[in-house]
């Protein structure tokens, strides 16, 4: 059987979430969520996630703490940003997400990023039918767009498998903003501004990843 990959946005419709304590993160002025480290749906149907945050984490915990929806929670530092790891309870649509893992015997590709608009990009790994099946069902709450698909390679060494987080952040804040469209449509500060970071920074690791791909393209 042959295996693929598909990537895609989950983009929230009908003004709900992913789930509710994703959307008290998201609205909160002081905290932006990255990244989903790590998500799994437990036999009770309650769910176990590690979410990449960058902000006060004073805000976190009292996201958390006046959240009914956040079971149990605890806070890690990060090198850039901290972690919450949270027990959260069996809402929706994030748990009928999950469950199409499960019925569709699909992978996900960790961790899962979320892209400037607030939405969630997404890469699952299965058979073709499947992935299809799976996409044909994502609640209606949900709309699925899709923005690459291939074979499988559980070797895959392509180079931006090898990104750092950070690398990969500045690289799809340049890509989003038009950085690399003809003629240009955005510029080192436009971009620096999307990562909170220095215009120094944004070049260097644009230089660095363009270096990267550019080698393991030719070799």
């Amino acid at each position: 059987m042959t295996m693929r990959y598909f990537t895609f946005s989950l983009i929230p419709l009908e003004e709900r979430d992913f789930h509710p304590i994703i959307a008290a993160l998201k609205e909160h002025p002081d905290l932006s969520p990255e990244q989903l480290k790590y998500i799994s749906l437990r036999e009770d149907k309650t769910g176990i996630v590690l979410v990449g945050l960058r902000g006060d984490e004073s805000a976190a915990e009292s996201v958390f703490d006046e959240h009914p929806s956040a079971l149990d929670w605890e806070l890690i530092p990060g090198d850039s940003g901290f972690y919450a790891y949270v027990h959260f309870d069996d809402s929706d649509p994030a748990v009928g997400l999950l469950e199409l893992l499960d019925e569709y015997r699909l992978v996900l590709d960790l961790p899962l990023q979320f892209t400037s608009e607030g939405w969630l990009r997404v890469t699952v790994i299965g058979s073709d039918d499947n992935i299809q099946e799976a996409l044909a069902n994502v609640p209606d709450s949900i709309k699925a767009e899709a923005t690459e698909m291939g074979t499988f390679q559980p070797d895959d060494s392509r180079a931006i498998a090898t990104l750092t987080e950070r690398q990969r952040e500045v690289l799809e804040a340049a890509v989003e903003l038009g950085y690399y469209e003809v003629p240009r449509q955005a510029t080192y500060e436009e971009i620096a501004d999307a990562c909170d970071c220095t215009v120094g920074t944004v070049g260097e690791h644009l230089n660095r990843i363009e270096a990267r791909i550019i080698a393991a393209t030719v070799t």
